[in-house]
């Protein structure tokens, strides 16, 4: 065996022929072609998919602010409007302000 290795000296074992390397340097070629096609092509539908999950969130920040502003605008208003019981409240003393969690109903009457 030691003498078959000895026998190649410093030539390859295996031989190409020349049409083999040109055919193998061609699809080589085409398939780097190919590769780098689907990779622009997977590129462009990340950045599709980016641009889309932007919107997405754009639109939703949107809303969500524009919500947040009507619903500042409505507590303005009911904060302007005064019903009976704020009229009773602001008409309390101090004193009797600090009473009323003290106040109990005996009986709740009944109609």
């Amino acid at each position: 065996m030691n003498e078959q290795l000895d026998d190649i000296g410093k030539r390859l074992p295996y031989t190409e022929s020349e049409e083999y390397l040109n055919d193998l340097i061609d699809t080589m070629t085409e398939n780097a072609i190919l590769q780098q096609a689907r990779a622009k092509k997977k590129r462009h539908w990340g950045m599709m998919m980016a641009a889309s999950a932007a919107a997405v969130a754009l639109l939703i920040l949107g809303i969500g602010l524009s919500v947040i502003h009507q619903s500042s605008k409505t507590e303005t208003i009911t904060l302007q409007t005064e019903g009976p019981i704020d009229e009773f409240l602001s008409s309390l003393s101090d004193e009797e302000a600090a009473q009323l969690p003290y106040y109990e109903i005996e009986e709740i009457p009944e109609y």
